[in-house]
């Protein structure tokens, strides 16, 4: 039999029609899948972004429930700032084009109800912060109350009883403030003892401040910043269920659908793994470091505490010394591989067993087992400050950095947690006030001088108010002629319980509470109106220097009051020469020299005091607002027997006077010092060899009899 080409060509054409329409088929599917998989994939990120937000929120919320504990406030910040990203992204991304006004709305919504939430949240913070240290105070001022024999022993249960009920706070029950409030009420008449009196005003301001604690928890949990965000959930979710129900439709249809559905699962799959990895990560590990973190490091202090009573380390806070003024002067880009070195350098010093971790900032912190320590303490951090001041070279510079360590051995020093962390950050600042590069163990004696710090604290609330202040004048004279040119105001404190307090002692904690702001403008007014007095009498000197602290000029209306204070004295601001160290100059920022140039502006004279103890250089100097350097007085001190100190000194007048500046030498104690400063050309001097700080009267005597 025969057979014919048209019974075979047809099957062949049909064959390649179907799979012409099958590879058609295939492209339209594999085009549609791909649109549906990038809305799929649009709605994973907006879906993943929304839950961050939601995560936050909850972790916002656990935040209120930490009240009466201290907050971990890098943490909040973190969330704070990942919370904006989020809302920022939410808002630029293609979200609103695709979903409509609704979702809009709903991002709005979220801004405000996130603005109030912040609100809530710094209030929080400030009060809860206020009753952690109200309830410290109450139980310092306890021992103070349970040592003084004139005080009863039955106002002494009533103490007892308050600080019961406040003490259940570490058993996370709630403050009975109505047995507080009738309990308190009953030491009213009992005011008039010193102690009675600050635990009552203490225990009156701790029920105002936890009432508004709860009140603000209340507002917390009114705002319904999580139903928002679940109304967005809720939009997406129903565009997201129409392309699936699409998807499902038309991939039944096709097996490669099934094969698609099972990589994108595995994708997913692994992108989940992964996630929970970088979660943990981000949780327990300090991303610039690659060190366990504070939580980390805590969790690890309380499972060496509650693992078994026997243990006993040395646990060390360590901060990096001036290193804010690395950051400002170098860039942050260079603090942070500084850190990074230092973090690897004693990472290398440590032994198996033994812990690092970054803490936040420039504070690491090291636990050491003492039994397994082979080498005393001090030897061993010995170790570390020798590693940690090896040269440091990062882009072009050369850096020696020191440090300072604060040591903590529990169990003998401390038993908890809190306490721990309480002395060991006590000590490192112990270190660090004694000028860096050093190591403190804790002692009794840091107690001793935190009550002093307490007492302090607290008759400074009140000292200006109660005018305990007074002003003294040290005169500044031409070292050519010996003519009295200039005085400078010097501030004294004349407290009625604690006696003369030196300004050396009480100015740090003024600047640290922020009582040196309100000081300074009485300080500012009282020289200058002292000043006006002496022209009224005849008295012509070319200026009164005035010390202005650096947190002053951190005002927005520090110049605008000084201002005033000169219009409403009636004082020539061309007499006036303001005084600030060489280090708040060299840690000062764009607003502080703004004001400096307008108060010169106005006539005034600035002045760097204190010239030599701080960092700057002639080159920097000569870019800012000033026209006197003050000679620190460490380095007239031990002229004309230290040559070291007279090269220094000569080579600071000629290189200021080269600039333009005047140069004035303070802490001359002896004709010696004054010769030889005088040989150097320096302009001006002032110290005890000419003539002591005195009080207002004294000094016009001085000055008549002088001059």
């Amino acid at each position: 039999m025969k057979l014919t080409n048209h019974h075979t060509k047809p099957k062949f054409d049909w064959i390649n029609v179907l799979l012409l329409f099958f590879a058609l088929t295939l492209i339209a599917l594999l085009v549609y899948l791909q649109k549906v998989d990038k809305s799929i994939k649009d709605y994973e990120v907006y879906q993943n972004s929304i839950n961050k937000l939601y995560q936050y929120n909850q972790d916002f919320d656990m935040m209120f429930l930490e009240s009466y504990r201290y907050l971990d406030n890098d943490k909040i910040a973190s969330r704070s700032r990942l919370f904006e990203e989020r809302v920022i992204y939410l808002q630029e991304s293609k979200l609103t084009q695709k979903f409509g006004k609704d979702v809009i709305k709903s991002i709005d919504k979220i801004k405000l109800d996130y603005l109030k939430k912040s609100y809530l949240i710094e209030s929080f913070k400030t009060y809860n912060a206020r009753v952690i240290t109200t309830i410290y105070y109450l139980y310092e001022i306890k021992k103070e109350i349970y040592t003084n024999t004139k005080i009863g022993a039955g106002t002494k249960d009533i103490v007892w009883e308050i600080l019961f009920n406040v003490g259940q706070v570490i058993f996370d029950a709630s403050l009975r403030l109505d047995d507080i409030s009738q309990n308190i009420a009953k030491l009213k008449d009992d005011r008039k003892d010193r102690d009675i009196a600050l635990f009552y005003r203490h225990t009156e301001q701790l029920i105002v401040d936890v009432k508004k604690l709860n009140e603000i928890i209340v507002a917390n949990r009114e705002l319904d910043l999580a139903g928002t965000i679940d109304s967005i959930n809720s939009i997406l979710d129903e565009v997201y269920k129409s392309y699936h129900q699409e998807e499902s439709m038309i991939g039944f249809s096709f097996f490669i659908f099934a094969f698609i559905i099972l990589v994108i699962l595995v994708i997913m799959y692994i992108k989940v793994r992964k996630n929970r990895e970088e979660v943990y990560t981000l949780a327990y590990s300090d991303r610039l470091t690659k060190l366990p973190n504070r939580i980390a490091f805590e969790e690890y202090l309380d499972t060496l505490i509650d693992k078994n009573s026997k243990n006993s380390f040395f646990i060390l806070f360590l901060d990096i010394d001036r290193f804010k003024v690395v950051n400002d002067t170098l860039g942050h880009d260079v603090g942070d591989e500084i850190l990074v070195i230092l973090g690897k350098r004693l990472l290398s010093i440590l032994k198996d067993g033994d812990f690092l971790a970054h803490s936040g900032g420039d504070e690491f912190v090291i636990i050491i087992d003492i039994h397994r320590l082979s080498q005393s303490i001090e030897e061993f951090v010995s170790t570390i400050h020798a590693s940690i001041k090896k040269q440091i070279k990062i882009k072009e510079y050369n850096l020696s950095i020191t440090s300072s360590i604060g040591i903590v051995n529990y169990p003998i020093d401390a038993k908890d947690k809190r306490t721990i962390l309480k002395y060991a950050d006590m000590t490192m600042y112990s270190a660090k006030e004694s000028g860096g590069d050093s190591y403190a163990f804790y002692n009794q004696q840091l107690s001793i001088s935190m009550q002093r710090r307490l007492d302090l604290e607290q008759e400074l609330s009140n000292a200006l108010e109660n005018r305990e202040f007074t002003l003294n004048f040290q005169p500044q004279y031409s070292l050519n002629t010996g003519k009295i040119t200039g005085a400078e105001a010097l501030i004294r404190w004349n407290s009625p319980s604690l006696g003369s307090v030196s300004p050396e002692e009480f100015i740090q904690i003024a600047e640290e509470t922020g009582i040196i702001v309100e000081l300074g403008y009485y300080i500012f007014y009282e020289a200058c109106k002292s000043y006006v007095e002496w022209m009224d009498m005849g008295i012509e000197l070319d200026l009164i220097a005035i010390n202005i602290s650096s947190i002053q000029l951190e005002q927005l209306d520090a110049f605008k009051r000084l201002q005033v204070i000169i219009e409403d004295v009636g004082i020539d601001a061309r007499h006036i020469e303001i005084e600030l160290t060489e280090r708040s100059i060299m840690e000062s920022s764009g607003d502080k020299d703004s004001i400096l140039e307008k108060l010169r502006a106005l006539g005034c004279r600035i002045s760097i005091d204190d010239f030599g103890t701080g960092y700057s250089s002639m080159s920097y100097l000569k870019t800012l607002p000033i026209d006197t350097i003050k000679i620190d007085k460490s380095f007239i001190l031990d002229i004309p027997d230290n040559q070291h100190d007279i090269d220094v000194a000569k080579a600071i007048i000629i290189l200021s006077q080269s600039l333009g500046y005047e140069v004035i030498a303070e802490g001359i104690e002896n004709i010696e010092q004054e010769n030889i400063l005088k040989n150097f050309s320096c302009d001006k001097g002032q110290g005890y060899f000419f003539a002591k700080p005195m009080d207002n009267e004294s000094f016009i005597e001085f000055i008549k009899n002088h001059n």
